[in-house]
C-alpha cells in the first residue's frame, strides 16, 4: 500500500472514531420513571421528554431530567403550641411534581424543587396549625389536627407545579416534664372518674334503701289501719248484735263443761256448770 492510500484509511478511521465518540456522547437517556428536558448554552431547549433515548448534540447540548415518581419523604418541624409548649413534630409526606410542567419547576426551581417548594411549605404549616392549638387538647386532637394541616398544605400547592399526596402525623413529642404532668393529669382525672361512679353507686343504693323503707312502712301502716278497721267492725258487730257472743262460744265448745264458770255482774251463764 503508497503513502496516499495508508493517509487516506488513517483519515477514514479517525474519522470513523471520531464519528462514533460523537454519536455515543450525543445519546441521553430518560429513564421510565423520569421527565426530562433539552437545553442548549443552559436554556430549554425542548419539550418535556418522556422515556426514551435521545440524541443530545455534544456542543453546548445537555439533557435534564427529573424523577417523576410520588415520593415519600418524612420532616421533622419543631414548634410551640398555643401555650407555648415546645413541641417536635415528624410528619411523613407524599407528593411528586406535575409532569406536564417541568419547564416551570426547572426555571423557577430547579433541580432541588421540593426543597425549595415544598419542604418550606410543609413547616410553615405544621408550625402556623399547631401554633393554634393548646397542648394539651393537641394530645387528643391529632386527627383534627392532621386534617387541618392537609387542608392548608392544599390550598398552599394549589397552582404550584407540584401534586401533593397527603400529610401523616407519625410523632409528637413533649418534653420530658410536660408528659409527666399529662400523664399525671390523665390518672387523676380517671380517678376522679372512679369515685364519681362510686358516689353514684352509693347515691343509688341509698335511693333503694329509702324506697324499699317507704314501701315497708307504707305496708305496716296499712296493715294496722286494716286491723284497726276490723277491730271496729267486730265491735260494731258485737254491739248490736249481743247473742253474736253466744254463737261464737257455741261455735268453738268442744261439747265439755267448764269445771268453773265465774259470770260478772249482769252476765247471763250459757249452759250450766257441772
Amino acid at each position: 500500500m503508497n503513502n496516499k492510500n495508508r493517509v487516506f484509511t488513517s483519515v477514514m478511521v479517525q474519522a470513523a472514531l471520531f464519528g462514533a465518540l460523537v454519536l455515543v456522547a450525543g445519546c441521553g437517556q430518560v429513564d421510565t420513571h423520569e421527565v426530562g428536558l433539552k437545553t442548549r448554552w443552559g436554556k430549554i431547549a425542548s419539550e418535556p421528554l418522556t422515556p426514551d433515548l435521545y440524541f443530545i448534540s455534544p456542543i453546548g447540548m445537555s439533557l435534564v431530567t427529573y424523577d417523576a415518581r410520588e415520593t415519600r419523604r418524612q420532616v421533622k418541624a419543631p414548634t410551640y403550641t398555643k401555650d407555648m409548649q415546645p413541641v417536635d413534630l415528624e410528619v411523613i409526606i407524599t407528593y411528586s411534581l406535575d409532569k406536564t410542567r417541568i419547564k416551570e419547576i426547572h426555571t423557577s426551581y430547579g433541580k432541588d424543587w421540593d426543597a425549595k417548594l415544598v419542604h418550606p411549605t410543609i413547616v410553615s404549616v405544621v408550625k402556623e396549625i399547631i401554633g393554634q392549638w393548646e397542648a394539651d387538647k393537641l394530645v387528643n386532637g391529632r386527627e383534627q389536627v392532621t386534617a387541618e394541616i392537609n387542608k392548608m398544605i392544599a390550598e398552599k400547592l394549589s397552582g404550584k407545579p407540584v401534586n401533593f399526596g397527603q400529610l401523616v402525623i407519625e410523632n409528637i413529642d413533649f418534653s420530658d416534664a410536660f408528659e409527666k404532668a399529662i400523664e399525671a393529669k390523665q390518672i387523676a382525672t380517671q380517678e376522679a372518674i372512679k369515685a364519681k361512679n362510686r358516689t353514684v353507686q352509693i347515691e343509688e343504693e341509698s335511693r333503694q334503701d329509702v324506697i324499699r323503707a317507704e314501701a315497708k312502712a307504707k305496708a305496716t301502716l296499712a296493715l294496722a289501719k286494716a286491723e284497726a278497721e276490723a277491730m271496729e267492725v267486730r265491735g260494731k258487730a258485737l254491739r248490736d248484735n249481743p247473742d253474736l257472743i253466744k254463737l261464737q262460744f257455741v261455735e268453738k265448745w268442744d261439747g265439755t263443761a267448764p269445771n268453773t264458770l265465774i259470770l260478772g255482774e249482769g252476765a247471763n251463764p250459757l249452759i250450766n256448770a257441772k
